[in-house]
């Protein structure tokens, strides 16, 4: 823990709510992008009975740490507070941001399906609408015309997504920008704090702020979110876009790979539906992004990015050994870039390449390797997890069949050793039993040794396995 939080932790502790939240006043003042400082404020003022108050601290905490798991906890302990105070205006001076201007910024071509709900969405929220077409022959350009807001430019399409959106920023007026693709729009819940979020990272000197909304992705089965995307940065940076697919924000000093940019999730939802496959086959896609991508690695050879990228949209084919060479040449040069972030990620890509083609061994090696470098990496956990009951499953399924044989062998065995008649009479059924607990096949395993038990009573070890199963299915009940 942060020893400023702590600090404040320990003063909440111990119950001296009034200097905790003059400690998270201090703190917050001087790091209002803090989510943590803003939370412990929070807590120091509901353990002080003010309900109202704590809520729009918790607000302003979760959104600047939109990932965090606490609010559920909060809310609830929120419960027992009363919520009828009148905000103080110290507080409220703390939670006040400075007024920014803001542009929302688009690239379009043949967009007529969803460009007014994109529109319509953000129109309220922006102080102007900069839309860059790049040749579109559909409805597009007429259905835009309804909104007096939008300023339309063209641009002919150069096999590259990053100068489309650097013609963008050369007419951006705002102090900062706010980017959405015309398959994308705003939760209409969320119009405010796009202006919210620009004031509170303002005054933020010793590094570019770039902020990563919440992506609602729509896909076959329900949907994902991520916070992968930096969506809103000032326009007076210095930050420009690189790269003809997948485009990256980048400075002139650094390019891509910069050191002084950063990417901050944010609390604004923005739903996207341009993964839905009729969508993507629609306007194909993955073909478009794998041939600018080989472009990018031809004339860029040493960027591990780009490698990436064409991996991952290579998995999108039947050419998985291709992919497997591209995510090992990012690797390859990932390796000695400090500031590429991806490599876990490839780890875990290759992995599942792996698993579909039933190379276990391969798929858990690149697991492995991903938790290397991130011991808490739950998905590589939980592959790892899988595969360890697939190799379970498998030595399993061997052990049947090797008890059954060695039951059986007792009718075709003729080798000059004789065997252990043990087996026949009781060893087998003993370790076909073990077999179906493993698998929970309890009441099966409690049949056989039954009639073992029947049959020799003076086996001790068969009281120990009933014992044993009795106490595995009492806990199983206990926890359902």
């Amino acid at each position: 823990m942060d020893p400023r939080h702590k600090h404040i932790s320990d003063l909440i502790l111990n119950h001296s709510y009034h200097l905790a939240e003059l400690s998270a006043k201090k703190h917050v003042k001087e790091f209002p992008i803090d989510g943590q400082g803003w939370l412990l404020l929070g807590e120091a003022l509901m353990k002080q009975g003010k309900g109202k108050t704590a809520q729009l601290l918790f607000e302003r905490a979760l959104f600047l740490d939109p990932k965090a798991q606490w609010m559920q906890f909060m809310q609830s302990e929120l419960q027992k507070v009363p919520r009828d105070e009148v905000v103080s205006e110290d507080i409220e001076k703390l939670l006040s941001t400075p007024k920014v201007t803001i542009s929302a910024a688009l690239i379009i071509k043949d967009e007529e399906r969803s460009i007014e709900r994109c529109i319509q969405s953000i129109i309220d929220a922006v102080d102007e609408i900069i839309v860059i077409d790049s040749g579109s022959t559909d409805l597009t350009l007429s259905l835009l015309q309804k909104y007096p807001q939008v300023q339309v430019h063209q641009r002919e399409w150069n096999d590259s997504f990053a100068e489309l959106r650097n013609e963008a920023l050369r007419h951006v007026t705002s102090d900062w920008v706010f980017w959405l693709d015309a398959d994308e729009w705003l939760h209409e819940d969320d119009r405010r704090l796009i202006r919210l979020a620009a004031g509170i990272y303002s005054s933020m000197d010793t590094y570019i702020p770039a902020l990563q909304p919440c992506l609602i992705n729509y896909v076959t089965n329900g949907h994902i979110t991520e916070y992968s995307v930096p969506r809103l940065f000032q326009t007076n940076r210095g930050i420009h876009y690189n790269g003809r697919i997948h485009e990256q924000i980048a400075t002139k000093k650094e390019g891509i790979f910069t050191s002084n940019v950063l990417h901050k999730p944010i609390g604004i939802r923005l739903h996207h539906d341009g993964y839905d496959p009729e969508i993507k086959a629609k306007k194909n896609k993955i073909t478009r992004n794998i041939n600018l991508l080989r472009m990018m690695t031809k004339e860029d050879p040493t960027n591990p990015g780009w490698w990436y990228f064409l991996g991952r949209e290579t998995m999108n084919t039947e050419d998985k050994q291709s992919s497997l060479f591209y995510f090992s040449k990012a690797i390859e040069l990932g390796e000695s870039n400090r500031y590429f972030g991806r490599i876990a990620e490839i780890h875990m890509l290759m992995g599942k390449i792996y698993s579909s083609q039933n190379k276990l061994e391969a798929a858990e090696k690149s697991y492995s390797k991903a938790l290397a470098l991130h011991p808490d990496y739950p998905d590589a956990h939980f592959l790892l997890a899988s595969i360890a009951v697939s190799k379970a499953q498998k030595l399993l399924e061997g052990a049947y069949k090797h008890v059954n044989a060695a039951s059986n062998g007792f009718h075709t065995y003729r080798g000059t050793v004789a065997p252990d008649q043990s087996i026949h009479l009781w060893r087998a059924e003993l370790l076909r039993s073990d077999l179906l607990v493993l698998n929970g096949h309890f009441a099966e395993a409690v049949s056989i040794l039954q009639a073992l038990q029947a049959e020799i009573p003076s086996l001790d070890i068969i009281d120990t396995k009933l014992k044993f199963i009795e106490q595995q299915i009492h806990q199983l009940s206990n926890r359902a």
